[in-house]
């Protein structure tokens, strides 16, 4: 199980179009991540690309918020992501923002289907304890301002992001669990 779920990590960071030999280093003295750090770069280059490629929203910025350590800590965060007021984003040719709640209204089946599978890819995941960390993600879709929960580790990157991430799955109808705070 800790097999695969190091290699979904791995498939997610190879995914983004990041190399592991991009230069990523340690955290400097302080708590907040160098600017080198491989999930930064991801980030940076998520944010490049929804400007670039006009998938429908953008990510305008992130925030560290800092090192998941407790099991409260992680508890938290898994909640942020999986919480009925959350936004998924659901591709129809064109992405369209609702919350977990109102997408419920349409398809309570595949909403709870969704939020199943999150959790178990999170809990498949946040097993790892590879020095988790929590960011916020701003995102703008049609003018309105979301904020979504991002797991990272110093060293493997982004391990659970799921707005991007979704968006390169040809053929699928997408939807994302995104979280307000």
């Amino acid at each position: 199980m800790k097999t695969k779920a190091i290699i979904i990590s791995l498939f997610f960071c190879l995914f983004m179009g990041a190399s592991f030999l991009c230069g990523a280093t340690p955290y400097l003295s302080g708590g907040q991540p160098a600017d080198s750090v491989l999930w930064k770069q991801q980030l940076d280059m998520i944010k490049k690309n929804t400007a670039e490629y006009h998938l429908g929203y953008v990510l305008t910025g992130y925030k560290y918020i800092g090192k998941i350590s407790t099991e409260e800590e992680l508890e938290r965060a898994k909640l942020a992501i999986l919480d009925g007021t959350g936004y998924p984003a659901v591709a129809y040719g064109k992405t369209k923002l609702m919350s977990l709640k109102e997408f419920s209204s349409i398809d309570k089946e595949k909403a709870e289907n969704m939020r199943k599978d999150v959790r178990k890819t999170l809990d498949q995941l946040l097993r790892l304890r590879l020095g988790l960390e929590e960011v916020e993600l701003e995102w703008t879709c049609d003018g309105t301002i979301y904020k979504t929960v991002c797991v990272v580790s110093g060293t493997l990157g982004i391990l659970y992001e799921n707005v991007f991430i979704n968006s390169f799955q040809p053929g699928v109808e997408t939807t994302t669990v995104r979280s307000e705070f």
